[in-house]
């Protein structure tokens, strides 16, 4: 070999030596990026806006306020946003003085809080919309969660509401029954032209809603960015309107975050059916703050998971799971044959992961972790790529 091409390649020996080692793609997690606290933070500190009878139809009175530790929002009979319709809302996630959350084309998030709706808030034959996804200025929602009337029976329900308007409904349950009463709920979701959209509703450790649509456009042409909104936005057109309020607190907003995580759907084991010995409990170091523990130990003491497969086929399944020593899940899917997942921790409030494979079906899943013959380790959350 002659000189000069021993010294060409020397010498980009020497650069690839100097080129930084190329980093590790980022794993996906839910990163908590808003959590307003109604003890620290006033409405306007909270929102990044108010709609709060802007028609002046109840001059002197202030509609949306804090009122212990939620924020609550009243709605009298004589309230006005147009000549057919009441509106007192907030909208979009403030973190600063001048600065707010923007939830962007292609990013995933998961919204939750909790909310108290009390009798007097009752499903309408018109429209009657408690929490909404729009984008600045005006037109229709992407979704919104309303209390229609439907088949002469009061309902919650959430609806995905196309580019050309056309609404589908994502899942409904009875309304009278949550009434009186705090309840959880989450939207989890892609702003992407072809998203998801999943909602969950329960009540204490019962799972009422857990339903899930793929291939939503839930992102618009030209958008800047997508914000939440929360509040009564109702119309007159309805017999029977009170005097009412809902109250909101421990909201919180999580972006899906890492290099790999566009197509991860996450989903904490907070939000699963129980059985036996198995129920919540804190965790400071699990997302959200709280995990699944007592599972196994025993026949029956388990927690199920419904998830959603946009297709049938090998997926990849990160258990996240909190254990001092070892332990052992024993994972089944869709009622098939188990297998076992161990995790070795140091502590209960540190999570550790393990990824194997599972196959789906297309559409709706079961994920059960239990362990008849010895204690499992606790669950803080699982994710499917």
């Amino acid at each position: 070999m002659n000189k000069r091409i021993t010294g060409v390649l020397a010498a980009l020996a020497v650069a690839a030596a100097a080129l930084p080692a190329a980093t590790p793609a980022a794993a996906a997690a839910w990163t908590l990026r808003w959590s307003p606290s109604p003890a620290n933070d006033t409405v306007a500190e909270a929102f990044e806006g108010i709609e709060d009878d802007r028609a002046g139809s109840h001059p002197g009175v202030t509609h949306i306020y804090v009122s212990g530790d939620a924020y609550r929002f009243d709605m009298h009979t004589q309230d006005r946003d147009g000549d057919d319709r009441q509106r007192n809302e907030v909208k979009g996630m403030r973190t600063g003085s001048n600065s707010y959350l923007k939830i962007l084309e292609n990013e995933t998030w998961r919204i939750s809080y909790q909310m108290y709706i009390p009798t007097s808030l009752d499903a309408t034959s018109s429209f009657t919309h408690i929490a909404q996804m729009k984008v600045p200025g005006s037109g229709a929602p992407l979704y919104t969660m309303s209390l229609p009337i439907s088949g002469g029976t009061p309902k919650i329900n959430v609806r995905y509401w196309d580019e050309a308007e056309q609404t589908h409904e994502v899942g409904n349950t009875n309304l009278e029954p949550i009434q009186g009463k705090w309840v959880d709920t989450t939207f989890e979701f892609k702003a992407s032209d072809s998203g998801y959209l999943r909602w969950t509703l329960k009540s204490g450790s019962t799972t009422l809603v857990d339903k899930r649509l793929d291939n939503t456009d839930l992102w618009r042409l030209d958008t800047d960015y997508l914000r939440p909104k929360w509040g009564i936005y109702r119309s007159i057109n309805s017999s029977g309107l009170q005097n009412t309020y809902l109250l909101i607190r421990n909201l919180q907003a999580y972006q899906l975050t890492g290099s790999d995580s566009g197509d991860a759907s996450s989903y904490e084991a907070e939000q699963g059916s129980f059985s036996g010995t198995a129920r919540t409990a804190s965790c400071s170091g699990c997302s959200g703050g709280t995990k699944a523990g007592w599972i196994g130990g025993g026949s029956g003491n388990a927690v199920t998971l419904n998830v959603q497969s946009p297709a049938a086929g090998s997926r990849q399944l990160t258990v996240d799971g909190v254990v001092s020593g070892t332990r052992s899940f024993q994972v089944s899917v869709n009622g098939g044959a188990a297998q076992t997942v161990s995790l070795t921790g140091t502590d209960w409030n540190t999570p550790v992961s393990k990824t194997v494979s599972v196959q789906l079906n297309a559409g709706a899943n079961t994920i059960r972790f239990f362990n008849d013959s010895a204690s499992a380790p606790d669950l803080d959350k699982v994710t499917i790529q």
